[in-house]
């Protein structure tokens, strides 16, 4: 994830449409102990010092049922197709594409990078990085060596708002989907049921997910989750007694 936003980023910086073919000149996916990743197919190197671990990973994993999936997918690392892409090395754009560090950016250089829409529908101001008062490049805020900071300049005459410009490239649900949401009983007693889904108070959709059975029970409530990770231990044809501490009884 961090090879993928990390190019979104290196090519919205530089005004370049961003696109999966683009991606897939640059990069390979590969297969490490089990864990999917990307690798750099060339020698043009676009990451600089990529982070080499992830604290409390295990905490964000979870399980997902491969019949919620729309596509077709592969799990064997020989199944992994060989990218082909060829490298467009006298292209314009392929050009433009430079080392990069990676950083963890604050919402400003997001929203002026066209990867966050937390910015006022309304506003007539425009976020840019600057460098003595003058607009710079946005991809050098990337670089810890530069002295610039984020700030606004007033909106042109000839220029759409901020937010207009950036909306295009986010996805939003319908608000049509969400007019009879499916219940938390819904699949009771199907075999593969579709996952159940809830709504928290505020606003937020929660998928739950099943194994063998249905997560939701016939008295319109949901199963633990301790019975739904036994559920998915049979799935993958652990014993989930085993993963228990055995008790001892004093005599």
């Amino acid at each position: 994830m961090v090879r993928i936003c990390h190019f979104e980023f290196v090519c919205r910086s530089q005004g370049l449409e961003t696109a999966v073919e683009k991606f897939r000149v640059s990069y390979q996916l590969i297969s490490t102990m089990g864990f999917f990743s990307f690798a750099l197919r060339n020698m043009k190197k676009i990451l600089i010092n990529p982070p080499k671990s992830f604290h409390e990973w295990k905490m964000k994993f979870f399980f997902i049922r491969e019949e919620v999936i729309p596509i077709a997918m592969f799990r064997e690392p020989n199944a992994i197709p060989k990218e082909d892409t060829p490298i467009p090395k006298k292209a314009s754009w392929y050009d433009k594409l430079m080392a990069t560090p990676n950083r963890v950016f604050g919402e400003q250089v997001l929203v002026a990078d066209g990867m966050s829409d937390r910015w006022p529908e309304w506003s007539k101001e425009v976020p840019v990085l600057l460098l003595n008062g003058e607009e710079v490049a946005l991809y050098k805020s990337a670089f810890q060596t530069f002295s610039g900071a984020m700030g606004v300049r007033p909106l042109r005459d000839d220029e759409e708002f901020w937010y207009e410009r950036i909306k295009t490239n986010f996805m939003f649900a319908p608000a049509e989907l969400f007019a009879n949401p499916p219940v938390a009983t819904e699949g009771v007693r199907i075999p593969n049921p579709r996952p159940c889904r809830a709504m928290t108070s505020a606003g937020k959709e929660i998928v739950y997910l099943s194994s063998e059975e249905s997560v939701a029970s016939s008295n319109h409530e949901l199963s633990s989750w301790n019975d739904v990770f036994e559920g998915v231990l049979r799935d993958l044809g652990i014993d989930h007694e085993e993963k228990r501490p055995k008790k001892t009884v004093a005599k």
